[in-house]
């Protein structure tokens, strides 16, 4: 098993984030206890300091079409994507890997459904200090039409897009879902397969287990 360290510096605010994995308890302790801290985090699972109150100031809507089932918002992940990211982590989801890190998102009805305004607006309100979104879940492709509106304001907005999900891209391209196809080709980095966790240990940056691909433009909807 290989032994990998990533330091990862945010030279604005001086703050540190350490990725390790394959490395001794006795070297985690090492590091620990230069770090002053630790927490176990990875791709859905953030810091708890970097969390927003869920739901806290968002729009509740029942059936409305411009609308998400959400989990929540959070802001200043490091592990969702490159950069300093805004997240939005949808509730539902039918894939359900096992052993997955967030499983209270699985079920949609732990969520809200919340007008897409709403969250569109918590995302304008802290691009500045953010160099992108971030979408996963749950699972995004489960609410196609909502997501592709979700996305179509944020690319009018020249955001960039990262969207994890337990689908591969084929079998996305093979649902022949417009929304899906429009979801795909304004994504500017899809994170796609299901979390196995016997693959968890050396999975790389931004990514939960090793199967998992890092997709970045052009994504054609015709295949790979």
């Amino acid at each position: 098993m290989s032994k990998e360290i990533t330091f990862i510096l945010e030279p604005d605010n001086g703050k540190m984030t350490a990725e390790v994995s394959g490395i001794s308890p006795e070297m985690l302790t090492d590091l620990r206890g230069v770090l002053h801290t630790g927490q176990n985090v990875n791709c859905g699972k953030p810091l708890e300091e970097d969390l927003a109150e869920p739901l806290n100031h968002m729009n509740f809507v029942l059936g409305d079409n411009q609308s998400i089932w959400l989990h929540r918002i959070y802001h200043n992940s490091v592990v969702d994507g490159p950069g300093r990211r805004s997240v939005v982590q949808v509730a539902g989801c039918s894939i359900r890997c096992l052993g997955c890190y967030v499983p209270q998102t699985h079920k949609r009805e732990k969520g809200a459904l919340v007008s897409i305004s709403s969250i569109f607006s918590e995302i304008v309100r802290n691009r500045v200090n953010h160099d992108g979104v971030t979408i996963l879940g749950g699972e995004p492709f489960d609410q196609p039409g909502p997501v592709a509106e979700f996305v179509s304001r944020l690319k009018r907005h020249e955001l960039h897009i990262t969207i994890y999900s337990g689908y591969t891209l084929e079998a996305l391209i093979e649902r022949k879902d417009p929304n899906v196809d429009f979801i795909l080709t304004h994504t500017d980095l899809l994170i796609d397969g299901p979390f196995l966790s016997q693959l968890g240990q050396d999975a790389g940056e931004y990514r939960g287990s090793r199967n998992q691909r890092m997709i970045i433009p052009p994504i054609s909807i015709y295949g790979l």
